[in-house]
C-alpha cells in the first residue's frame, strides 16, 4: 500500500470539500483487509440491511458464498468520529442483531489523534445535530480528540449491549484496538 500524506489521519486536511480523500481511500484499504478474511466470497459496499423497521447500513460487509454476513466494518473519518457513533453505528447494529437473533462481528474504525491538535474541528453543533451537547467545547476536544471522544464513548457503551462490537482507532500512523481493551 502507498504511504498516505502527512496529516492524512491526524487532521481535517483530507476531509474538506475538494480534498475529501480520507473516507474513500481508507475504505479501499479496509476492503483489501475484508477480502483477506477466511470464507469471504463477496464484499458488500454500503449494503442496506434494512427490514421490519430496523435500518443498518455498514460501509463494508464481508459475505460468504451464500451471501450471509460474516463481518461488518464502518469507517468514521475525522469529521464523523464524534457523538454520532453510539447512535448511528452502535444502536443500529444492536437493533439489527436483536431483530436477526445472531451476532456478526462488527468493527467501527475511528480517526482520532491521541495528542493535542490545535486545528481539530467540531462540526454539527447546531440545535438538533449530533454534537449539539458539545457546543463550546472545541478547545477541550483539541487538547486530545481521542481521549475526549473515547471517554464519551465508554460512558455511552456502558449503557448498551456491546456484544460483537469492537472499535479500532487510527491515530496518525498508529492503529490500535481501543474497545474492548
Amino acid at each position: 500500500m502507498a504511504k498516505v500524506p502527512e496529516g492524512f489521519y491526524g487532521s481535517f486536511r483530507f476531509t474538506q470539500t475538494g480534498n475529501n480523500l480520507t473516507h474513500p481511500v481508507t475504505l479501499g484499504y479496509l476492503s483489501r483487509i475484508m477480502w483477506s478474511l477466511p470464507n469471504v466470497g463477496q464484499l458488500g459496499v454500503d449494503l442496506r440491511l434494512n427490514f421490519a423497521g430496523v435500518k443498518f447500513q455498514p460501509d463494508l460487509v464481508g459475505l460468504n458464498a451464500e451471501h450471509q454476513p460474516l463481518a461488518f466494518v464502518d469507517y468514521e473519518s475525522p469529521n464523523s468520529s464524534d457523538a454520532r457513533i453510539p447512535v448511528k453505528d452502535v444502536d443500529a447494529y444492536v437493533a439489527w442483531r436483536r431483530r436477526l437473533g445472531e451476532t456478526v462481528p462488527y468493527v467501527i474504525v475511528t480517526t482520532l489523534p491521541d495528542q493535542k491538535t490545535d486545528d481539530w474541528e467540531l462540526r454539527y453543533t447546531a440545535a438538533g445535530k449530533y454534537n449539539e451537547a458539545f457546543y463550546g467545547r472545541r478547545d477541550e476536544i483539541q487538547r486530545n480528540p481521542c481521549a475526549f471522544w473515547y471517554r464519551f464513548y465508554l460512558k455511552e457503551f456502558s449503557k448498551r449491549d456491546m456484544e460483537g462490537i469492537a472499535l479500532v482507532n487510527i491515530d496518525r500512523e498508529a492503529v490500535r484496538r481501543v474497545y474492548p481493551r
